[in-house]
């Protein structure tokens, strides 16, 4: 029986919360519905763009202020383990934990996570595709950094193919073809890394472009699995 309740802070992306819920129920299915952990969910859809904010430094009040709002429903609900299930507003947690201390030792931060676990894999070198704000703050890097990890993302004049995806699946217009294009455009990203490096997927919506040929081509490494793995042995 798990002791602890996990809350979802969602609504960045509906189809990405989604399948996220999805693999939550997946990780802890026992054949007994009445075994899963408590899970809450807090969606709010009406939060301005983060990767706007991030792109011309705009709605940062606004936005920091919203995702805190959220963590505050959650732990007054009875969340534990929160997970923002968005990477780039990873970047307002600094601001968040100044308006919601307490949230700070229940945010299962899904960078900090995946920086730990890819220093024990001796992984020294990876390839970030994420939404254009975080590359541009080069938010990653810094994150991964004190893990001795080094960070490559693509250039300023592919973001608009990586926004391309991302919506692909935030407006639900993912089909076989645009996989198929995304396996291509890792292709030619990794092209001039040497030995391909682990490829890391750094926007929530992206593992959904993830398809058996684009793993059996390329190693990447799912911060958002990360998290599943954690939960899976820290909820007792």
């Amino acid at each position: 029986m798990y002791q602890q309740t996990i809350g979802l802070v969602g609504g960045f992306g509906g189809f990405a919360t989604l399948h996220f819920f999805q693999r939550l129920l997946e990780t802890f299915q026992t054949g007994c519905e009445r075994d899963y952990p408590r899970i809450l969910m807090d969606n709010n859809f009406t939060m301005p763009s983060r990767t706007r904010a991030l792109l011309y430094d705009v709605d940062i009040e606004q936005i920091t202020e919203m995702i805190a709002e959220s963590m505050r429903n959650l732990i007054a609900a009875g969340a534990d383990k929160i997970v923002l299930v968005c990477g780039t507003a990873h970047w307002f947690l600094d601001g968040v934990y100044q308006l919601v201390p307490e949230a700070r030792e229940r945010v299962v931060d899904m960078i900090d996570i995946t920086g730990k676990k890819m220093q024990q894999d001796r992984i020294r070198n990876c390839y970030v595709l994420a939404t254009e704000g975080t590359i541009k703050k080069q938010f990653y890097q810094k994150k991964l950094a004190p893990y001795g990890i080094t960070a490559l993302s693509p250039e300023e004049k592919n973001w608009e193919t990586i926004r391309y995806f991302i919506e692909s699946v935030k407006q639900a217009k993912l089909t076989d073809a645009v996989k198929a294009e995304f396996r291509s455009f890792v292709r030619e990203e990794l092209k001039n890394c040497g030995e391909k490096p682990r490829v890391i997927l750094g926007c929530t919506e992206l593992p959904m472009l993830v398809d058996d040929e684009a793993l059996r081509e390329f190693e990447f490494e799912d911060p958002l699995e990360n998290v599943l793995d954690y939960l899976e042995v820290n909820l007792y």
